[in-house]
């Protein structure tokens, strides 16, 4: 059984066992100690449906036996599972659409996350809960990809609604990505022509970077990262979001023990590419709450690092925390603060104090031509004050 330093509720802890991969008795039991401490399953569903592991938990309850889930929440449970699948569904077709569209154009791109992982971790796409699909394209091919989904039906979303050339100049330069849709599918597209917000965090790993093909359920071939660029993107992804969405982390120990990678050569070349403290971070989680065996050598270098260890009880609060704790100027404070921990040294201080300098809402609301770009740094504070106050009026 998870030992619970920490104090977490009993129905994260039971989320958490139903989390565990691959499937096995280890697993089962644990599932079902944890499940013996569990006094409200209606926390359990609201817990299980904030992270999205409903797919997990539903598939590990049904394994573990002689659980008793009351018959209301088993039926939310039995619903929810439906309507994952079915979604799961739609993004496969929306994929192979998105596929044949980019072909056509002559685009190449990289699927982040979403199906492609769901395959490489769990074997199938069945369990794993998606909302959007991620594309990853290089810098210079960014526009031409953003025209192809325009052609077929897809339209930028808020704050990029009605994005003109001049401000997709500026978003190329500053951001990484805008989410698109289209009104007959009303499923996300994320266009991403950065792998982070702070290049040095994932240093070198890009669109052109080395790639595995992934073959799908319904025999698409799709294109993602490396097996080793794949793990550092999804450690720093999981860090900028303070992991507080169990299923990023779930999925990153799912991709490890289905994969039989060697940990320690994974973590070495995060390392390398920047993303070290990230990675260190995700470790531990996977450890602490999924059992993730690590080398003996490797678990006391992050328990022994001060920075990995916080960086791990920043997203134990991130992930235990009422999802209204994430709102506010006082948690987007905190998140500052703590991607300014995810790395050291001047060139990634100097891009972090970059990446939190532009915004694309600012970009939005001032379209300023290149020579002026210096100015955004400068209105950041005051426009947001401003968007801010007019929301209060609003209300």
């Amino acid at each position: 059984m998870i030992e619970n330093p920490d104090k977490l509720s009993a129905e994260f802890l039971l989320a958490a066992a139903c989390c565990r991969w691959p499937a096995s008795p280890a697993r089962d039991a644990a599932v079902r100690a944890a499940a013996a401490q569990v006094g409200d399953w209606e926390a359990f569903l609201r817990v299980i449906e904030r992270h999205r592991v409903v797919g997990l938990a539903h598939d590990a309850l049904d394994a573990a036996g002689t659980i008793v889930v009351p018959a209301a929440v088993a039926a939310k449970l039995a619903a929810r599972l439906k309507n994952i699948a079915q979604r799961n569904r739609l993004l496969l077709e929306e994929l192979s659409l998105l596929q044949r569209a980019f072909a056509a154009a002559g685009i190449e791109f990289l699927v982040l996350k979403g199906p492609a992982l769901a395959q490489i971790a769990y074997g199938a796409a069945t369990c794993k809960q998606t909302r959007d699909i991620d594309l990853l394209v290089a810098p210079d091919c960014a526009r031409a990809a953003l025209q192809v989904l325009e052609r077929n039906g897809y339209a930028p979303l808020p704050p990029a609604v009605g994005l003109n050339d001049t401000q997709f100049a500026a978003l190329l330069r500053y951001c990484r990505e805008i989410d698109l849709a289209r009104p007959a599918s009303k499923l996300p597209v994320e266009l991403q022509w950065r792998a982070a917000d702070n290049p040095t965090l994932l240093d070198g790993v890009d669109a052109r970077s080395p790639a595995q093909n992934v073959t799908l359920a319904d025999g698409l071939v799709v294109r993602t990262l490396a097996a080793d660029d794949l793990f550092a993107y999804l450690c720093v992804h999981g860090a900028y979001h303070s992991w507080s969405r169990l299923k990023w982390l779930a999925d990153l120990n799912a991709m490890l023990q289905t994969t039989g990678a060697d940990v320690t050569s994974r973590y070495r070349h995060a390392q390398r590419v920047g993303a070290g403290l990230c990675a260190g971070q995700a470790l531990l989680l996977c450890r602490r709450l999924f059992d993730l065996p690590l080398p003996a050598a490797l678990a006391r270098e992050l328990e022994t690092n001060r920075r990995t260890s916080k960086l791990m009880q920043i997203a134990l609060r991130a992930m235990t925390e009422r999802p209204a704790a994430h709102k506010g100027m006082r948690a987007v404070s905190a998140n500052v603060h703590t991607q300014f921990l995810f790395g050291a040294g001047w060139r990634f201080f100097t891009a972090q104090c970059r990446a939190v300098s532009f915004g694309m809402q600012d970009i939005m609301t001032v379209a300023l031509p290149p020579p002026l770009y210096f100015l955004y740094p400068l209105l950041r504070l005051p426009l947001w004050l401003v968007r801010h106050l007019h929301t209060g009026l609003r209300r």
